[in-house]
């Protein structure tokens, strides 16, 4: 008796693939054997130059009659030689660029791959740059951060409950996604997706007021419960990987928890407020926020970035509805505190009317640290004169500069790194590329 083989009397599977690849290459549309045969006949033009360079020496037995023939009529044998290299080696790189280009159209646009390539490579090679927060603030961050590296986690607090995004919470149960569609889009590299994603429905009846990212994700969290024959709604978590891996990002985007989770606030006065949207319209000086429920589970993958990130970066935006939310599920602060990587804070420029009326620098500082349980190493402080017309329309929102008292914070031992971070523009608002430039010189 024989042993028995798994592939007795039948083809091995790597061949069978082999031959099913070799077939799909030779179907009729391709564009490829035509360049291929280009490549092959300058291959062997440039074999015939080279034996008609070298008549006499070995190469000249198998091909003598054909050299001897292909001698340009009325040329030295040297330059008749030279004259078929020259044309081989011009056939053989057109018909391997026009091949790959081929190729390479069915996938994107051939014109634009080396630039990919590099930008790929490169920024492949980039720190590991974990950023907490939400809102503007951050995805005006990830946009400048993703010139510089490819590896970038953004970790989005999702307790906000109004606009579009509260409308869906309410209806599917879900965690908020307004901030993950900003910070989804800022990371992309899909030539329009970043304007298609932020497009908001102006009309439509109940369509009207949400935009198409919302929508999206919704859509792929209702999908997975299609997929799961589950009536009670899908898996959050599950739809946005599928996010992530479908919209080509530079770095990934993660919720800190993917349960619905509402955000408290307790105020100086005794009073408690609960829902984010609340938090903006309130009166006195916030003391906690928190989440309830308290213990919500944080997203694996994002606890994963925090143990391997070289910076963590908090801010700029919303000190108690987008920056300190972005870390109070338990495990999200325990990583933070647990890592190894220097942590910096980007104060806000300005005040935020029921937020953090009268704060300053120092005080942003310590409300981030009572809430983390860990003092940031770094401070990013905008130190530089703001256009006065700029001020007073603030002034006119009851919105001030944050006060700069630099010597209480220099106290604590944190050290302050102070600049011009301000965009020119309509608003008071960080420039990313400034901001990114202090944030890759502290890696």
């Amino acid at each position: 008796m024989g042993v028995y083989s798994p592939t007795d009397g039948k083809t091995p599977r790597r061949s069978k693939r082999w031959r099913l690849l070799s077939r799909r290459w030779l179907l009729p549309g391709m564009r490829v054997k035509r360049y291929a045969l280009i490549a092959l006949i300058g291959g062997l033009l440039l074999l015939l130059g080279v034996v008609q360079l070298t008549w006499d020496g070995p190469l000249v037995n198998g091909f003598f009659r054909l050299a001897r023939w292909a001698v340009l009529l009325g040329l030295p044998q040297w330059l008749s030689g030279l004259f078929w290299m020259a044309l081989g080696v011009v056939l053989v790189f057109l018909g391997i660029r026009w091949m790959n280009r081929s190729v390479l159209s069915a996938l994107a646009d051939p014109d634009t791959v080396p630039e990919q390539v590099y930008i790929r490579r490169r920024l492949e090679n980039g720190p590991r740059i974990v950023a907490l927060g939400g809102g503007t603030g951050l995805s005006r961050v990830l946009k400048g951060l993703k010139q510089e590296t490819a590896n970038i986690t953004a970790i989005v607090a999702a307790t906000d409950d109004g606009g579009s995004t509260g409308r869906l919470r309410t209806s599917f149960g879900i965690p908020a996604v307004g901030d993950l569609v900003d910070c989804l889009a800022a990371l992309s590299d899909a030539e329009g997706l970043p304007d298609l994603m932020q497009y908001r429905f102006a009309r439509g009846g109940d369509l009207a007021g949400h935009t198409f990212g919302n929508l999206m994700l919704v859509s792929l969290y209702e999908l997975a419960a299609s997929s799961r024959n589950d009536s009670r709604g899908g898996d959050f978590a599950a739809a946005i990987r599928q996010a992530n891996s479908i919209l080509r990002l530079r770095g990934a985007v993660w919720p800190a928890t993917d349960r619905p989770a509402k955000l408290w606030a307790i105020r100086e006065n005794g009073s408690r407020e609960e829902g984010e949207s609340r938090l903006r319209h309130g009166q006195g000086r916030i003391l906690r926020v928190g989440l309830t429920p308290p213990d919500v589970p944080a997203m694996p993958e994002a606890l994963e970035a925090l143990r391997r990130a070289d910076l963590i970066v908090l801010g700029p935006g919303s000190l108690y509805t987008s920056v300190i939310p972005s870390f109070l599920p338990p495990e999200i602060a325990q990583a933070i505190r647990q890592s190894s990587a220097k942590i910096c804070y980007i104060a806000n420029v300005m005040t935020e009317v029921g937020e953090t009326d009268g704060l300053s620098v120092y005080e942003h500082y310590q409300a981030v640290a009572a809430h983390l349980g860990r003092r940031p190493d770094v401070v990013l402080v905008h130190t530089a004169p703001i256009d006065p017309e700029l001020l007073a329309r603030y002034a006119a929102e009851k919105q001030n500069p944050v006060a700069l008292d630099l010597e209480a914070l220099e106290a604590t031992g944190v050290r302050i790194v102070p600049g011009d971070f301000l965009e020119k523009g309509l608003y008071a608002q960080h420039d990313p590329s400034k901001l990114v430039r202090a944030l890759i010189a502290l890696c």
